[in-house]
């Protein structure tokens, strides 16, 4: 199955190529990936709206830890969902990390602000 139709995909994808998972299984299971703490923001996006967006692309349940969690430089994702969506999932976050600050006004995903 491919990734949904996604100004957000579409971004990722000339960031790094997507190759989709293999992976048939349909066992739901939980995985964990670290990004670091200075991108929880990126990843998130402003009102949530990147997490959200890459949670609606990948049917994955997604939380990322908050800052009163965070030990160290790094900080943990949770991704839950069949073993294709996670791939997807982290394949989102991964190349979120690479696009500019203001990916979330590029998509759409909020509005532009106003001066």
């Amino acid at each position: 199955m491919a990734a949904k139709k996604s100004k957000l995909f579409e971004m990722a994808q000339s960031m790094m190529p997507y190759y989709p998972s293999t992976d048939e299984s349909t066992e739901k299971i939980e995985q964990t990936m670290s990004i670091p703490n200075k991108n929880a923001g990126q990843v998130l996006g402003r009102k949530a709206s990147i997490i959200n967006e890459i949670r609606n692309i990948s049917n994955c349940k997604i939380t990322v830890a908050k800052d009163s969690d965070v030990m160290g430089e790094d900080r943990v994702v949770t991704i839950s969902g069949i073993p294709r969506d996670i791939h997807l999932a982290e394949y989102m976050i991964n190349s979120v990390q690479q696009m500019p600050r203001d990916t979330p006004q590029i998509c759409g995903l909020i509005p532009t602000p106003k001066y």
